[in-house]
């Protein structure tokens, strides 16, 4: 989800509809399509709502006449409120964010509490003298001859990928109703750029370009009657 900071610019407060300290995180979603701007909004999608945003008096409707672009706040069985040794015991959702750190005009963040521990470090750039190091120390390989390419990816990280895109695809699966080309190509595009970015900021461009576009399906599926 893109944090625009023009789609929230017109809220003036948060609801929380129960205690946030019962909360390391919670789901930060935009919705386009409320009929009112300060009024309760309901959550039609899977888990429950535990928070909205309200919004300024003259706060203009968007596109649609009569509709306003407001936050709701959510959580579902499996996280780690609701099951604390669970599939988030560590980590967030996408859209998790700590509600500590949410206010009116400004979307939350992940912060160490939200996450479970340490948040995952981004790559670090080394200073410019020393940006030629070895092979080694870049984390490549060097077979005679040929260009230098990434390390293969031990057992653990291919494993990582693997959970992260079972627990997207099914969050996605939860919350939009949609074609199953446009699910696949959306959850495994999200969660591995996030992946990506906490063990590998180089590759995140280019290999997150490339499960995306390996993950558009066609439209209709082949007949089993054709050839």
């Amino acid at each position: 989800m893109s944090k625009d900071p023009v789609d929230i610019q017109h809220e003036e407060r948060i609801v929380w509809t129960e205690d946030i300290d019962g909360f390391d995180y919670v789901r930060e979603t935009l919705i386009t399509e409320a009929g009112t701007r300060a009024r309760p909004i309901s959550w039609h999608g899977a888990g429950r709502r535990v928070g909205y945003s309200t919004l300024k008096r003259d706060a203009p409707s968007n596109n649609s006449a009569g509709k306003f672009t407001r936050r709701i706040f959510w959580i579902k069985e499996h996280d780690r409120s609701e099951d604390a040794i669970g599939t988030y015991k560590i980590g967030t959702p996408s859209e998790g964010v700590d509600p500590r750190t949410v206010a009116p005009g400004v979307w939350g963040d992940v912060t160490e509490r939200a996450w479970g521990g340490p948040l995952p470090d981004a790559s670090v750039t080394p200073p410019p003298d020393t940006q030629q190091g070895t092979t080694a120390d870049r984390g490549l390989t060097s077979d005679q001859p040929g260009p230098l390419r990434p390390a293969t990816p031990s057992f653990k990280e291919t494993r990582a990928v693997e959970q992260g895109v079972t627990k997207a695809f099914a969050d996605w699966l939860y919350l939009h109703e949609v074609s199953v080309p446009e699910t696949l190509g959306a959850a495994v595009s999200e969660e591995f750029k996030r992946w990506l970015w906490a063990n590998n900021e180089e590759l995140i461009a280019a290999i997150a370009d490339a499960v995306a576009r390996q993950a558009v399906l066609p439209k209709q599926p082949p007949s089993m009657t054709e050839g």
